[in-house]
């Protein structure tokens, strides 16, 4: 009887203490996938250059991101990758400090949209980069050719 006591103790208090659901489940950070067309542009997010598209950018989840894509010709593409309830904190039923250590680490959080894919536009005008396109037509040289 005192060791089905002790059990039952042990786990009340590893479910009570030692949950984070989210923490568990996904960690504080999250991954985005930033693409965009044209295939290749400047990726700035919370104002610091990141790298080139397309890229995987490792985010903490705690927090609102501004993501921004630049490319010389076309019209800079900014959004805000806003934080939002995760389902799985929900996983912390009584475990007050599960709970507190996912809102600590921001693992209550998910970022959203997940990933980006913008079309970049074009600006009209002298700065914009035109696209030079050449048209080449081959034509047979009846000559060098003897049809029997």
């Amino acid at each position: 009887m005192l060791r089905k006591t002790v059990l039952l103790s042990l786990i009340a208090f590893a479910s009570i203490f030692l949950s984070g659901c989210a923490t568990i489940i996904h960690g504080s950070r999250q991954g985005v996938f930033l693409t965009c067309e044209p295939r290749v542009a400047n990726v700035y997010i919370d104002g610091k250059l990141m790298g080139h598209t397309p890229m995987r950018a490792v985010l903490r989840r705690g927090k609102n991101h501004t993501l921004k894509m630049e490319l010389p010709g076309y019209k800079p593409f900014e959004t805000v990758l806003t934080r939002r309830l995760d389902g799985w904190v929900f996983g912390n039923i009584i475990g007050v400090v599960g709970l507190a250590l996912d809102a600590y680490n921001g693992s209550m959080y998910r970022l959203s949209p997940k990933d980006q894919y913008p079309e970049l536009t074009p600006l009209p005008g002298k700065d914009s980069t035109d696209v030079l396109s050449i048209r080449v037509v081959l034509h047979a040289d009846s000559a060098f050719y003897t049809f029997n």
